[in-house]
């Protein structure tokens, strides 16, 4: 299977693209953070995130930080997340200082169909 084309003449836009399936993309953890990896739903460019768990300086963390978070565990910490487009090509209109550099969606996962009733 290729990977999609990225669409560099794609303008920037901020937009909401909703809820998008995880089985999309690809979940990883380890015992300092939940990484999702895959293709912008707006520009097909190759974006990845990282959610570091836990707050500096907290207690009683709902995880043991010596193992990696369980699938179902990395499905709860990003389905509270949103994500934005991080395919770092600056988009013809992205505006100077903007935090991601992409094309300027955002969304959220969701569970995959047919995975959970």
């Amino acid at each position: 299977m290729t990977a999609p084309q990225h669409d560099l003449d794609m303008p920037y836009a901020q937009l909401d693209l909703g809820v998008r399936e995880e089985s999309e993309f690809r979940l990883t953890a380890d015992s300092r953070a939940v990484g999702v990896s895959g293709h912008c739903p707006r520009c097909q460019g190759t974006s990845t995130t990282e959610f570091p768990l836990g707050v500096v300086g907290s207690k009683g963390l709902p995880w043991r930080r010596d193992e990696p978070l369980s699938p179902a565990g990395r499905s709860a910490v990003v389905s509270a997340e949103v994500l934005y487009c991080e395919c770092g090509f600056a988009h013809t209109g992205l505006q100077e200082g903007t935090f991601f550099v992409g094309c300027g969606a955002y969304w959220r996962l969701g569970p995959s169909s047919g995975n959970r009733a």
